[in-house]
């Protein structure tokens, strides 16, 4: 089962949206405050948009949307598609492995900006090694160096405390070890109750890249840690 993608998942977030309210706001004022390429943009494992601000994505020419999930492309389209048209945004839709077509999609469109929206931190529950999982992450920012290219992307999951508010976004750097007193610290605001899962994203973005961490109440007693940066081209 695709833990993030068919009716089962649509379902869950149109009925989580006011509790997601909170994250998605806090993505939006990180989105727009940001100063990374606005004329093309690829999204990657899009979905249906449930987390992205419409408010961001009318500011690009030219929207390339990519998700294996055949239901992601007509939910995109009826949650963005009149505001994207509106403002003379091109929609393009594809149903297929956007992480698959990043040659192409780099080669095809080599000043675009791609935008991977939170897909990353689930290629763990797509293999059965961990290890090859932390590698293709980790070598991600290699491949992406020819573009201007971002994330936002699970750190860990878990179960958390019922006694307070989730945390106001922590800014930082990248990588934010696991084990370093400032994560510690963010898990303990979080009210994080061990064990997490981590979805082996540390290495993700570039050393030194600034990100923003956002506390996700995704459903009672249980949180996502959200890390989101970007990285300019370097080639």
């Amino acid at each position: 089962m695709n833990l993030t993608g068919g009716w089962h998942w649509h379902w869950r977030a149109w009925r989580s949206q006011e509790r997601w309210a909170p994250a998605a706001a806090q993505i939006e004022t990180w989105l727009l405050a940001q100063t990374m390429p606005r004329d093309q943009l690829v999204l990657i494992g899009a979905s249906a948009g449930w987390m992205l601000p419409t408010a961001w994505l009318i500011q690009f020419k030219e929207v390339h949307a990519w998700d294996i999930d055949p239901w992601a492309a007509p939910l995109f389209r009826w949650r963005h598609g009149r505001a994207l048209r509106q403002h003379g945004t091109l929609l393009q839709l594809h149903t297929g492995d956007g992480l698959g077509a990043l040659t192409r999609c780099t080669q095809s469109l080599p000043n675009a900006f791609f935008w991977f929206d939170n897909v990353l931190g689930q290629l763990r529950f797509t293999a059965d090694d961990v290890q090859s999982v932390e590698r293709q992450l980790g070598q991600l920012k290699q491949k992406m160096r020819s573009v201007a290219w971002g994330s936002v992307h699970d750190r860990m999951s878990g179960r958390c405390s019922p006694s307070g508010a989730l945390p106001p976004p922590q800014q930082g750097l990248a990588p934010a070890a696991m084990d370093s007193p400032q994560t510690q610290a963010w898990l303990h605001r979080m009210g994080a109750i061990s064990p997490c899962l981590d979805h082996l994203t540390e290495q993700v973005l570039v050393e030194g890249t600034p990100v923003q961490h956002t506390a996700w109440d995704f459903k009672p007693g249980y949180a996502h840690w959200l890390e989101m940066g970007w990285c300019p081209k370097t080639l």
